[in-house]
């Protein structure tokens, strides 16, 4: 360990940077010899995994003085073809935070000047002796950080906790970890606990995070090998009921769908006070927000939270990103389109996932440039929420078009070689595209260049159907035009009178598709991506349209009706298509009682909300029921609070310039008595 002032010296930084590239070029990008290739993806030109460690930590955690100390044995084999000579620490040094490393009872300094103190991670050191193909060294390290303030009261979560060798992306590891922490306090880790040794054990996993939580309760139950953990104040207990038996569920689809299951256990904490979703803190460890406000959402969203967290135990945690010095639009899009195949298999409705979708869509309609493959410098530039928009909206869709496009038994086959080859390897565009190729047996440069390389989005719609008798058959004709810049086959289904229905695709290389269809009953209807898999932006994008929301976004919400009144008839031209900008028009309408062009705006509201799978969608239909009372039409706007109430989620949405809380007590109220306007 260095001592003496904070300046990082130029020598420290070359030799940081010389040996990172070294043992990137020499383990990790396939330069050398045939061996460093896995042979199970030898056809697919990808590299192999780096060199695998085993981790064994003592630790002492005290949440008192915020300090966490202990000792840590990394034990590592050389499984490449060259020696290695130098490794690379992800820990930083500073007088607060310190580790000493011995190799074979021998002291290693850092190579930085020996004045230094303060030195940001990775930190660098070489081996006393070089390290052969083949053979192991074990480290031996002690260290000590405090650790950083938590946000949410006594919970205590711990993610980089402890030195860890650093490769210049995530690896997979085993671990063995002992904690010590005071009574009152419930541990949950990444690994599963061995009551005869005391050690939390975990294999292949990317990360190994704690968590502590001051007089929590846990459940727990087992499926196929797997112990699921639930941790949970009493007033949560109700949720954490739901998510166990979640959780227990969707492992045994994910297990049947992929063929296994990554880790032996899981563990799902309480994180935050809002019902806000959930993220993972690390392998096999997950947060779910808000579960003593169970109420406040519908079992839908709890059951949803719960298998995508999951999902990304396969995408995201066992197959890694490497595109995205976080969590890229690949494992994102691909852990989205695992969970969506749980609630479509469980008929739980896609609402969650036509929301998604429609964060991307809403990004086109502002042209926002949601190109994913661009350089981190440009995406540090972007003043959108990229996250949101691109890599959560537009990574979904482009999964969910891929698998529309090859087919739900190709792309199980593709999901199915990932997990199976790529464990431990992060992955990234260019690799996935190589194996959706290999299992399809298509040439996709097509399909990543549009999606992922370029600005370009979808729209196509049905301009024109008819049907005419022939003998005893129908025959149907149906015209499909693009009117976007995205071009690829869309799927579109003929519904008939007698219940059949037929499927055809169109050309991807025509502007204009006439699809035919020959039928024993005639032409019922025709829909266009029937299962709602495609990021349909539906009118195209215009001008008019977006010079049109920056001036509903400025109007006020009162006194300004008789302006609004123009603005409807434009967004009426412009065929606007956007929910919240068609409710602000309907309340400024209503302020300036303009009540029958109010109405028209929130029936557009609602529609494009429920198109989406907002869970607001029931709002817009209150307000319609406040019309029609308004006009005298109580038995229509019974029918509207009565959908609004199957549509009820739970939330409260207020309107303090007018003195309302619009929620299902409201719903209730308005059922039996009229609105009167103040």
């Amino acid at each position: 360990m260095a001592k003496g002032g904070s300046k990082i010296s130029s020598r420290y930084r070359l030799s940081v940077l010389t040996g990172c590239v070294l043992l990137s070029i020499h383990l990790f990008l396939g330069i050398g010899k045939a061996e460093d290739v896995d042979r199970s993806m030898k056809g697919y030109g990808i590299p192999n995994v780096p060199p695998k460690a085993h981790y064994i930590i003592d630790c002492h955690i005290d949440p008192a003085t915020k300090s966490l100390k202990g000792t840590e044995i990394i034990r590592l084999r050389n499984n490449s073809s060259r020696p290695i000579y130098q490794l690379a620490l992800d820990w930083s040094l500073s007088n607060g935070q310190t580790v000493i490393i011995t190799v074979n009872g021998r002291q290693i300094s850092t190579l930085a000047d020996s004045e230094q103190t303060d030195l940001i991670s990775p930190i660098l050191f070489e081996l006393p002796v070089e390290l052969p193909p083949g053979e192991q060294v074990e480290l031996n390290l002690r260290f000590n950080q405090p650790f950083p303030p938590q946000r949410y009261g006594d919970k205590i979560r711990l993610t980089k906790w402890h030195p860890r060798l650093w490769w210049g992306f995530p690896t997979h590891d085993d671990f063995d970890v002992k904690i010590q922490v005071p009574r009152d306090y419930t541990v949950a880790t990444s690994g599963r606990f061995d009551p005869e040794s005391g050690y939390y054990h975990a294999e292949g996993v990317r990360s190994f995070g704690l968590f502590l939580g001051n007089n929590l309760q846990v459940m727990e139950s087992n499926t196929g090998g797997v112990l699921v953990r639930c941790l949970f104040t009493p007033k949560g207990e109700e949720c954490a009921r739901l998510l166990l038996e979640t959780a227990l569920d969707v492992i045994d689809f994910y297990r049947k769908r992929f063929g296994f299951y990554p880790h032996r256990n899981l563990t799902i904490v309480p994180w935050q006070d809002s019902p806000a979703g959930g993220y993972p803190m690390a392998t096999a460890l997950v947060a779910i927000h808000g579960q003593e406000r169970m109420s406040e959402r519908p079992e839908i969203h709890w059951r949803w939270i719960t298998a995508h967290e999951i999902g990304h135990q396969y995408w995201g945690e066992y197959v890694m990103e490497k595109d995205s010095p976080g969590w890229g639009w690949l494992v994102i899009g691909l852990g989205i389109w695992s969970d969506r195949e749980y609630i479509r298999a469980r008929g739980l409705g896609l609402a969650k996932h036509r929301a998604v979708m429609a964060r991307y869509i809403k990004g086109v309609r502002k042209f926002l440039n949601t190109t994913v493959d661009r350089p981190p410098d440009q995406i540090a530039e972007v003043d959108f929420d990229f996250n949101n928009v691109v890599i959560h909206g537009k990574g979904y869709s482009i999964i969910s078009a891929l698998a529309c496009l090859v087919g739900d038994e190709t792309f199980d086959r593709i999901c199915r070689r990932c997990l199976e080859d790529l464990a431990g390897r992060p992955l990234n565009t260019n690799e996935f595209q190589v194996v959706c190729e290999g299992e399809s047996g298509q040439e996709l440069g097509w399909f990543f260049d549009q999606w992922v390389r370029s600005n370009r989005y979808l729209s196509y719609q049905v301009t024109s159907q008819r049907c005419i008798k022939k003998n005893d058959r129908y025959v149907s004709e149906v015209q499909v035009e693009c009117g976007g810049t995205l071009k690829m086959p869309i799927p579109v289904r003929a519904h008939f009178e007698d219940g059949t229905n037929q499927q055809q695709f169109t050309d991807r290389l025509l502007e204009v598709n006439l699809l035919r269809f020959e039928s024993a009953a005639p032409l019922k209807e025709v829909r266009l991506d029937p299962d709602g898999e495609l990021a349909l932006v539906v009118p195209p994008p215009s001008i008019e349209a977006l010079e049109l929301s920056k001036e509903i976004d400025q109007i006020p919400l009162t006194g300004a009706g008789k302006q609004t009144l123009g603005l409807f008839t434009k967004a009426q031209k412009v065929n606007l298509a956007d929910a919240l900008l068609w409710g602000k028009l309907g309340l400024t309408l209503y302020d300036g009682k303009y009540y029958l062009e109010a109405l028209e705006a929130f029936r557009h509201s609602a529609e494009l909300l429920e198109r989406e799978g907002s869970e607001w969608s029931f709002v817009p239909l209150v307000w319609q029921g406040h019309i029609l009372d308004l006009l005298d039409n109580r038995e229509e706007a019974i029918q509207c609070y009565r959908e609004a109430l199957r549509g009820d989620t739970g939330l409260t949405y207020s309107y303090k310039q007018w003195g309302m809380k619009i929620n299902r007590k409201w719903i209730d109220k308005r059922l039996k008595e009229p609105f009167k306007r103040r």
